[in-house]
Order: C-alpha cells, then structure tokens, then sequence
C-alpha cells in the first residue's frame, strides 16, 4: 500500500467515486434538460416537437457509444437469424 505512486492512488482513488460522479453527472444533466425544456416550452414550442428533439438528441450521443462498445462484442456473438426473431415479434 505505501509504495503506490501518486497516478496509482489516483485511479484507486477514482474507481472508489466513480459510482458518486456518475450520479452527480446526471443530476447535472437532469437539471440542464429541465432548465432547456422550460424555457423551450415557455417561448411556444410544441410538446411533441421537443419530445422529438430530445430523442433525436438521445440518439446522437448515446449511438458512438454503441457503435465502439458494441464493436469489440460483436465477433464474440453469433448473429441472430430471422427464424429467431419472426416469432419473438409476430406475438
């Protein structure tokens, strides 16, 4: 424990408060989006335009995510055939 160096016991330090940032990060972002959406709405914007707005948004952060993530995931999985998914679907 006492020869760590001070980049190790940084990223200790940070695994232990990750969970407590990510919290906080969307708090953050929560409030943001109600401080947007309020002043949107307040200024005549349709619900529906702003409910299409925030998916379109959504999808433009979250998507580079997937694409990277799910990238390495791919080759490990095998895909899926419609044989599969037809009756998942016609339910």
């Amino acid at each position: 424990m006492g020869d760590q160096t001070p980049c190790e016991k940084l990223c200790l330090g940070l695994k232990k408060v990750k969970h407590y940032l990510a919290m906080v990060s969307l708090q953050f972002g929560y409030a943001g989006m109600y401080i947007i959406t309020m002043v949107s709405l307040k200024h005549g914007m349709s619900h529906y335009i702003l409910a299409v707005y925030r998916h379109v948004v959504a999808t433009l952060v979250i998507a580079p995510f997937a694409f990277v993530l799910e990238r390495s995931l791919s080759s490990s999985h095998k895909p899926i055939h419609t044989r599969i998914t037809f009756p998942i679907f016609s339910l």
